[in-house]
């Protein structure tokens, strides 16, 4: 079984300036992270002076237990961190930067991320002083501020919580693993674009699809399972879900010729809204369905029956067909009428015209 959700989602565009840790191979803190592995990932002045810089200088020492604090490798106690024991484990650490950027940020909870990308701004532009709303400049060879006519405004409160996350995986060509470890008060609003999600949920995994503003395929693991799901989107039909054989016990008057003949049903779902994920555009899904009942499938297999006689046929040919219709609804008791029985349901319909007289064969 698959469901394929989707929505229009909006991606605003800022101007920030951010201080990031970017994903870096760092030999020299590595070899650090090493050591302590050795003294039960415990650091210490003396194992620094004597297993790393091998010379006894505490200054030295101390400057590097500070620097590995700065990137939260290690705690008050130089005990190494779950930041710390994993970026030993990968070979890698998250590296700080400041600067400039371009970032693509969107409120709509499909993300809790929020940042989908960044860039760095290349113009020479000095965004401090944008913020602060002035220049300086010398004009006839005086220096004199210049105020400097910005959208500059203060940043969302939803886009403030983007530091509360540790690692963000962005949709950029290179996927770019990264941290926002601040964000200035004020940011510059450039542009707000439109970006389309497609989701494909099925038992094993759910792939989220991303086109317009960013094109990207990757797996969703922390959206809710496919189970979940349906049960948000079926509601109170979800009761009449059969896990087994993934399909949806019905009446046999609520389903239609077609249905009943094909054992299939289009269900349509106006604005779905699943939880912690908002809401999504309208959807059809494709379904197989059953009787909910032996009394249902009694009703249901006789209708199959009669609608199979269309023509002449032997004795033999009908109970073929009888055992056909039987094996549709295995699990269930059901009891197909006899031919006789069938023989004046078909004479009652030819008198009131119902069916054509070329059934007078039955």
């Amino acid at each position: 079984m698959e469901i394929k959700l989707k929505k229009k989602v909006k991606v605003n565009k800022y101007k920030a300036l951010l201080d990031i840790g970017i994903k870096e191979r760092r030999s020299d803190i590595l070899a650090l992270l090493l050591i302590a592995e050795s003294h039960d990932d415990q650091l210490s002045i003396p194992i620094i002076c004597n297993e790393f810089i091998f010379r006894d200088n505490e200054t030295i020492a101390k400057r590097i237990i500070q620097r590995c604090q700065d990137l939260d490798l290690l705690d008050e106690n130089l005990k190494l961190t779950e930041d710390g024991l994993t970026a030993r484990n990968n070979e890698m650490i998250y590296y700080p930067f400041t600067g400039t950027y371009y970032v693509w940020a969107t409120e709509d909870p499909i993300f809790p991320q929020i940042i989908l990308d960044i860039q760095t701004v290349n113009e020479e532009i000095d965004f401090k002083r944008e913020i602060k709303g002035y220049k300086w400049e010398y004009v006839n060879g005086e220096r004199t501020k210049i105020e400097i006519e910005k959208n500059i405004i203060e940043v969302p409160e939803w886009l403030k919580s983007v530091e509360f996350f540790k690692n963000i995986k962005l949709f950029n060509d290179d996927k770019e693993d990264i941290r926002i470890q601040k964000i200035e008060e004020k940011i510059e609003p450039i542009t707000s674009e439109e970006l389309e999600i497609h989701l494909k949920i099925k038992n094993d995994q759910t792939l989220l699809e991303l086109s317009g503003i960013f094109n990207d395929e990757r797996e969703f693991p922390f959206f809710p399972g496919i189970r979940s799901i349906w049960e948000q989107i079926l509601r109170h039909k979800y009761q009449k879900w059969d896990w087994r054989d993934e399909s949806l016990k019905i009446r046999y008057n609520k389903a239609s010729s077609l249905e009943k003949e094909t054992f299939t049903k289009i269900l349509y779902f106006p604005d779905p809204i699943i939880e912690n994920y908002g809401q999504f555009e309208t959807v059809d899904i494709k379904i197989k369905i059953k009787p909910e009942s032996d009394e249902e499938a009694t009703l249901w297999a006789n209708w199959l029956l009669e609608n199979k006689i269309q023509e002449f046929m032997f004795p033999q040919i009908f109970d073929n067909y009888r055992n056909q219709i039987s094996s549709m609804f295995q699990g269930y008791n059901i009891e197909l009428k006899p031919v006789k029985e069938i023989s004046r349901s078909f004479m009652s319909k030819m008198v009131l015209d119902e069916i054509s007289n070329d059934f007078w064969f039955i």
